[in-house]
């Protein structure tokens, strides 16, 4: 895990402006043997964290007997926070964290949040992306769910207060005795959950950084406009079947920005199709992966 100060590096984007992109060194697992020869390289969604995809992981070690690197995005894990969100921003950093061990080239994994850094990093960086697999998420249209719930649940996180707690199963507790009066669901509580324990800051609490999530959140919400860019390798977008988060009717749009994508359904999966679906999910995109 890597931790340094930020830096700040100016980069010019190709549509004729400019603007500042930061980057921080983020947190990251190495799974399987050290090879860092075209990793793979996965990305969690909101609110996650690479624990979230320690078993799916190990598992895709074992079958495609490559090195799978797990990584937490800024403001999540044990990543830093920082005072932004972009997803300009979380493609330099995982940029910068390849360029720091000297990987030229990876397969891309991500899911939600993840999967659009990755798309941002394939479109803008496309030389450092051999493969890349976009789970439940577009980059045309935005589910509904995300402008309605998520706020909700940002902002209930934000209410919660741990001062005075300084163990971390108490401070779960006490959440999730919070977080159920607000009539969110089991699963989603215990998701929530993950995201408490010792904070930069060495206090017990969210180790997400909810207020800038809060802040950022259009941002999060929204593709950037990335018109103009074409990324042409393999391309695997994987929806759930039961989730709105890839609609159908964008694929058109998809293949615009990825020429090569294909669009495939895990029929019971909902949004979090790697744990919904483990098995059906590790088979397609393994498979996906080692194609020749």
């Amino acid at each position: 895990m890597l931790y340094s100060k930020n830096l700040r590096l100016l980069l010019k984007n190709k549509s004729k402006y400019n603007f500042i992109r930061s980057v921080v060194n983020l947190a990251y697992r190495v799974h399987g043997k050290q090879d860092l020869d075209n990793p793979i390289i996965i990305l969690h969604g909101l609110l996650g964290s690479k624990r979230n995809w320690e078993s799916m992981s190990k598992k895709i070690v074992h079958v495609t007997n490559k090195t799978v690197i797990a990584v937490d995005a800024r403001n999540h894990g044990d990543s830093p926070h920082h005072h932004s969100h972009t997803y300009p921003e979380l493609a330099s950093d995982v940029k910068h964290l390849m360029d720091s061990l000297s990987i030229k080239k990876a397969d891309i994994i991500g899911h939600s949040m993840g999967g659009r850094t990755g798309m941002v990093l394939a479109l803008t960086e496309p030389a450092s992306v051999s493969r890349l697999v976009v789970v439940d998420i577009s980059p045309i249209s935005t589910a509904g769910v995300l402008n309605d719930f998520i706020p909700n649940v940002l902002k209930t996180m934000k209410s919660i207060s741990f001062d005075g707690i300084n163990d971390v199963n108490k401070a779960k507790a006490y959440a999730k005795k919070l977080l159920q009066s607000k009539s969110i669901n089991a699963d989603t509580i215990g998701f929530i959950l993950m995201n408490i324990g010792v904070t930069p800051y060495k206090t017990v609490g969210w180790s997400c950084n909810v207020e800038v999530l809060s802040k950022y959140f259009i941002d999060i919400a929204n593709f950037p406009n990335m018109s103009g860019k074409k990324y042409t390798g393999l391309t695997l977008f994987l929806g759930g079947g039961e989730s709105p988060y890839i609609p159908q009717e964008d694929i058109n749009g998809i293949k615009t920005l990825f020429p090569k994508a294909e669009l495939k359904y895990i029929e019971d999966a909902g949004h979090n199709v790697h744990a919904d679906s483990p098995t059906e999910f590790l088979q397609i995109v393994t498979r996906f992966l080692l194609l020749n």
